[in-house]
């Protein structure tokens, strides 16, 4: 197979997006052993360098994975369980850390959409907080919060570190909690959001909208959640 090489496309990206669809149309289904970096060579007519980044950029994406002596292998599909990942409350908030990497923690005014989301009055002051969730060291999902500073007075950058939202609202603030609604939508990831998720610009991306109230039906929290859509299979486990 001969690549475009006046194409505006990289040449390391051509046999990225070959690679990446022999995988996505399931001809590689998971645990096979792609051809080595010598063989996808001498099949491209480009250089072992060309196909070792292309290589590396599906590994770092979690497509692919490398066994040290056996060679590089296609990976099974990430399942997340899409109450977990939106879940404000988990019954093991107590044993388990939630690790985090804060990006944002700052207070800013409500704007009119802020205002209206949170039923709050405009240029009322919000915490806005901005993080990235880990798993394995490696980022699955981007949370934007913003959170009423009136209901939260006093809060600090130690009280969401590596905490569900939770473990604040209900025990330092002592808010009886109610419910969290959720809507779901989809978006093409922007330069910065591919940055962050180590994934290509314009991949798309499954967005979760959460609001959660108190049994006084008030409004504490507006977040959103970001999570690579292409590489991940999500589902809802319902209890019967």
């Amino acid at each position: 197979m001969i690549l475009e090489k006046n194409s505006p496309i990289p040449l390391h990206r051509q046999v990225r997006q070959y690679l990446e669809g022999k995988i996505d149309s399931g001809e590689w289904e998971p645990g096979f052993k792609i051809p080595t970096e010598k063989e996808l060579s001498s099949l491209f007519k480009v250089s072992n360098i060309t196909v070792k980044r292309a290589i590396l950029d599906l590994v770092n994406s979690g497509k692919l994975y490398r066994q040290s002596g056996k060679g590089t292998f296609v990976n099974k599909r990430q399942e997340t369980n899409l109450s977990q990942l939106v879940s404000i409350h988990n019954r093991f908030e107590d044993e388990k850390s939630y690790p985090h990497r804060l990006l944002n923690f700052s207070t800013i005014k409500a704007d009119c959409r802020l205002a209206e989301n949170l039923q709050l009055k405009e240029n009322d002051e919000l915490y806005y907080i901005s993080r990235l969730k880990l798993e394995e060291e490696k980022p699955t999902v981007i949370e934007h919060s913003w959170i009423p500073k009136s209901l939260f007075p006093n809060l600090t950058q130690e009280d969401i570190d590596n905490k569900l939202f939770y473990n604040i609202f209900s025990k330092k603030y002592g808010l009886q909690l109610d419910k969290a609604k959720v809507y779901i939508s989809a978006q093409t990831a922007s330069k910065d959001e591919a940055a962050l998720l180590n994934i290509p610009i314009k991949e798309q991306l499954l967005v979760m909208d959460r609001f959660t109230t108190t049994n006084q039906k008030t409004i504490v929290e507006y977040s959103s959640f970001i999570a690579p859509f292409k590489d991940a299979q999500y589902y809802l486990e319902i209890d019967l």
